[in-house]
């Protein structure tokens, strides 16, 4: 059951069309650098050269130590594993340039926490990227993963019914851009929003 929910948790990822939308998402990002997710080596290939260090936060299993190394493009990277529990982030204020999510919304436990902590690590002028899916903005197919969400939190292990938008603005960022698209099938659970926060 472990390996299927393992399969299931970031099926949109397995089309070899996400790695484009991926190394779109963080084409623009430079400088520091913080990506919180639930699997570490998702992205790391995607970064801009610009990027001078990426630290990122995992938010899986139990809390361990953090590991540093520096990859073949010289880019030095820590790992932080923090744990599911997790509502603070171990930075100080204003530290990065960028954050970045992705497909990691849908399966976070403290939220708005943990987007408030973005929010505060980040830079006056730096700008948060997302690429999430959640609810549709059809109300029909928003209505069938309502009532898919408890099937799909247990075979699946994500949120089908979250209203990424939304989450984001209340932890303290505008929207500056935002595009909702859909990504393949099923169709319930391939409705993503890409975008550009910033905080307010």
């Amino acid at each position: 059951m472990s390996r299927l929910k393992s399969r299931l948790l970031h099926y949109p990822m397995k089309n070899p069309l996400f790695v484009t939308e991926r190394t779109a998402l963080v084409a623009v990002t430079q400088g520091r650098v913080l990506e919180i997710c639930f699997e570490t080596e998702k992205n790391v290939h995607y970064y801009s050269p610009w990027v001078t260090d990426l630290a990122i936060v995992c938010l899986d299993g139990a809390p361990g130590a953090s590991r540093h190394d520096t990859n073949d493009r010289g880019l030095r990277v820590e790992r932080i594993f923090c744990g599911s529990e997790a509502t603070s982030l171990p930075f100080e204020d204003s530290s990065f340039d960028w954050a970045v999510s992705a497909l990691t919304l849908c399966r976070t436990k403290n939220t708005g926490a943990i987007l408030a902590e973005v929010r505060r690590v980040l830079k006056p002028s730096g700008g948060y990227l997302f690429l999430e899916h959640g609810r549709s903005a059809d109300p029909a197919m928003a209505r069938w993963q309502h009532r898919l969400r408890k099937l799909w939190l247990d075979c699946g292990g994500c949120d089908l019914d979250r209203e990424i938008d939304q989450m984001i603005v209340a932890a303290g960022f505008r929207i500056e851009k935002m595009e909702r698209f859909q990504f393949g099938q099923p169709r319930f659970l391939s409705t993503m929003a890409r975008g550009l926060a910033r905080r307010r």
